[in-house]
């Protein structure tokens, strides 16, 4: 006779040696997350490399617009929880005036 699982363990052959599909597309979005962040500061480097000025306009062009596509679509699949968490650390504190 078969022992009944709990409501609270997952579905399948108990075992979690592979994170589910879904997992692994939040951490590929917190990556592609990661990246634009690099990709950023990576645009404080580009004035200092030996290139023409066009050069160096195109690259930071190019460099701004990976910025962006890396951000959205690792929001897009990181989900709305993960992104509020993460934008939440760099927004301000509001702080309060207390006079008395």
């Amino acid at each position: 006779m078969p022992l009944s699982k709990s409501p609270n363990e997952p579905e399948g052959n108990g075992s979690s040696a592979e994170p589910s599909s879904a997992s692994r597309s939040s951490r590929f979005g917190v990556a592609l997350i990661l990246l634009s962040g690099v990709l950023w500061f990576s645009l404080f480097a580009i004035p200092f490399l030996p290139l023409t000025v066009s050069q160096k306009a195109a690259l930071a062009g190019a460099d701004f617009v990976a910025v962006q596509i890396a951000w959205w679509i690792g929001a897009a699949m990181a989900g709305p929880k993960l992104v509020a968490k993460l934008t939440s650390w760099f927004k301000r504190k509001k702080t309060t005036d207390k006079t008395d």
